[in-house]
């Protein structure tokens, strides 16, 4: 099986025809030193008849390379130990590793092929760069790295080159044992926030191999461990640190303009103290917020994410505005009033707490219980109207149809026919606490009836089970056609049914409840103890809780009660809403957790369900809480299902989530990292402590 494969045919001073070959693996015994000098990789014949195998007519390093040479220039009865004074010999030679060096340029111009070759042979071309100062030159473009802004993929030098920061001359790198012990480095953290990039260079060749790679293209080789590169942080004027800043300070301004009693105009300013971030000045305006643009807490700010131009996330949107209020209070102190000191101290010192954590607990995800069910199901409905719905011509102004799109469908109610055009104007209706969307010339052919199901009011059946069984199933019918409001409002259907039960005396119900070792809320089976005339239920836990905040815990149908909460639980991440989707997890979770276990001994089917709801819930979740920036809580998500041995598909999938979520991790270690050591800085320095550098 070979990578690449070259054909030669050469004329001129000497006539030789070649097959050049290139395996797709390196041998095991690679760099074994005593075999290298004696491995054999081109066998040379003289019109068509064999003379001799050769290891030194190609450089060692390109050993894993095989083929034959023929030619008719050379006599037959050449001696062997004449053959290496043999001046045709020596053009073969060079015209072999020309060759060569052009397979191996044909190769990187197919970029999954050229993967493959550097992940066999990258230290073949990383020790020729050592030892042979000859084609060193050529060596040097098929070197590949992985690089601070690559990801997965690796670049090469002259890709390096062409997206360097303006002004930039040199190529920086990093070693390390792996790329993530070379993406943790302290001596990268500034440069990688100032958008420069570097390559990581892993292998322990490369250590070896740098010393001959001193500057490429008239750029230098720089060490990210070295002074110069320190230096490269410190080359900028004013006028590009204002620059730098100014999405900080049009940040700063909106987010105190959100509040009236604090809304100033805020600039960058110059001729402030050293140790002062943030003062009050006057100006043509009156009084105005000046920013020490010169101070590292302002330059740490203005790499954060939270004062981008957009705020990705509520938690960004959150930070944004308690570090601009910070900013405002700490132009505010005078040292007159230590209580405002104080109050600047504490703030510090919980936003840097919060940074630390890298979030917040995933809180809001206990789901609905009880008449809350049924109350946000009913707030979501969305009515359609039987009587247009069942006109004759599917293409008629009133008439409810679905916009079913390749990757979406959607229930609508055609508004105009434009039959010329051949498009239709939809209204999408909306719960009653939301505005009709409109959608203009949608393309006929994503016009589809509605189900008779959805047409018809159904009677809810005296059966959980009947009930709860049909809006599953019809649920699902709507979940393949991608629809997934219309699905998630029949799984809603079924799961109120559930709730609805009436509550006795010595029903499992699940109740909310204060974990004191975790400081927080979750779910916990509980037993009623009593009930009384007003609805208050006494619990087995000690508790006293309405009726209406209970869910009522049915053992024989929990994989029907769970899986209606599971297929909601996907329509909802389909839909984005990964809040809803993450506390309908919760309650998934929290279900089977109630299961009775000697129930589930004595039934094998409702084990393997429950086995397969909690890992698959836990998946589910953590992929919700990493799309909502909770990397952390993601991350136990991941830990708690691999822990319960789920079958091989799985496993693979949660491992490749773990590698998503660490990245989210690292990220967010490199973001806030240098920001919270910032705010450590400025607390000791508002309490009178040393200076720190």
């Amino acid at each position: 099986d070979h990578l690449a494969v070259k054909h030669v045919m050469q004329s001129g001073q000497v006539d030789f025809k070649a097959l050049l070959f290139c395996p797709r693996s390196a041998p095991k015994d690679m760099f074994d030193m005593g075999k290298m000098s004696q491995r054999f990789s081109i066998r040379l014949y003289v019109r068509r008849v064999f003379i001799k195998e050769f290891n030194d007519l190609i450089p060692k390093w390109m050993g894993f390379v095989k083929g034959i040479v023929d030619s008719d220039d050379m006599p037959l009865n050449i001696s062997r130990e004449m053959l290496q004074q043999n001046a045709i010999l020596k053009h073969i030679k060079t015209g072999l590793q020309k060759n060569i060096f052009s397979m191996f340029q044909e190769l990187s111009q197919d970029r999954e092929r050229f993967k493959s070759f550097q992940e066999a042979f990258s230290q073949c071309l990383k020790l020729g760069v050592y030892e042979d100062h000859a084609n060193r030159e050529q060596i040097i473009p098929l070197l590949r790295y992985h690089s601070s802004k690559s990801g997965e993929d690796m670049v090469g030098l002259d890709e390096y080159i062409s997206r360097m920061k303006p002004g930039q001359r040199h190529i920086l790198y990093i070693t390390g044992r792996t790329k993530r012990d070379a993406a943790r480095s302290p001596y990268i953290e500034g440069l990688k926030r100032d958008g420069f990039e570097v390559l990581y260079m892993t292998d322990p060749v490369d250590e070896y191999a740098v010393q001959f790679l001193k500057e490429y293209r008239g750029y230098e080789v720089l060490s990210c461990m070295s002074m110069d590169a320190a230096r490269l942080l410190d080359h900028r004027s004013e006028s590009d640190l204002k620059a730098e800043l100014e999405p900080l300070r049009r940040r700063v301004a909106e987010m105190l303009a959100a509040t009236p009693s604090l809304s100033v105009p805020v600039a960058l300013a110059s001729g402030i103290p050293a140790d002062c971030c943030a003062r009050f000045g006057t100006s043509d305006q009156g009084q105005i917020l000046e920013l020490n643009f010169k101070h590292s807490l302002l330059k740490e700010l203005g790499k954060h994410t939270s004062f981008g131009e957009v705020a990705r996330q509520p938690l960004d949107q959150q930070l944004a505005t308690d570090l601009s209020r910070l900013l405002y209070d700490l132009a505010g102190l005078d040292g007159s009033d230590d209580a405002k000191w104080s109050a600047a101290c504490e703030k510090c010192q919980d936003i840097v707490q919060a940074l630390n954590l890298g979030e917040s607990e995933a809180s809001e995800e206990l789901p609905a219980l009880g008449a809350q069910i049924s109350a946000e199901a009913d707030a979501n409905k969305v009515e359609l109207s039987p009587a247009k719905a069942v006109d004759e011509a599917l293409l008629s102004c009133g008439r409810c149809v679905r916009v079913a799109r390749p990757d979406r469908a959607r229930r609508a109610m055609i508004s105009f026919v434009d039959e010329d055009a051949k498009t239709v104007d939809v209204l999408y209706p909306q719960p009653s606490s939301k505005q009709e969307e409109e959608e203009e010339g949608v393309p006929i052919k994503y016009i589809q009836a509605l189900e008779d199901f959805e047409l018809s009011v159904g009677q809810a059946e005296d059966s959980v089970f009947k009930f709860g069984s049909a809006a599953k199933e019809k649920g699902n019918q709507l979940f393949k056609m991608k629809d997934f409001e219309a699905a998630a409002e029949l799984y809603s259907s079924g799961i109120s049914k559930f709730a609805s039960r009436s509550i006795q005396r010595g029903d499992e119900v699940l109740v909310r409840q204060d974990d004191s070792e975790k400081a927080k809320a979750c779910l916990t089976r509980s037993t009623v103890l009593s009930l009384d005339v007003e609805g208050l239920c006494e619990l087995s836990n000690g508790l006293e809780v309405p009726a209406s905040e209970l869910l009522p815990i049915c053992q024989e149908l929990l994989p029907l009660h769970t899986s209606l909460y599971m297929n909601r639980a996907r329509c909802q991440q389909n839909l984005g809403r990964h809040k809803e989707a993450s506390q309908d997890l919760t309650a998934v979770l929290g279900l089977w957790s109630a299961a009775d276990k000697r129930l589930l001994q004595a039934d094998p089917e409702m084990k393997e369900a429950e086995e397969k709801g909690l890992y698959t819930a836990e998946y589910l979740r953590s992929r919700s809480r990493l799309a909502r920036g909770l990397a952390r809580a993601a991350a136990q998500d991941v830990k708690d299902a691999l822990a319960r041995s789920p079958p091989a598909a799985t496993v693979k999938q949660l491992k490749q989530l773990k590698t998503e979520v660490q990245a989210a991790q690292e990220k967010q270690r490199q973001i806030n990292g240098p920001l919270a050591k910032e705010l450590a800085k400025l607390v000791i320095s508002l309490r009178g402590g040393p200076q720190i550098s």
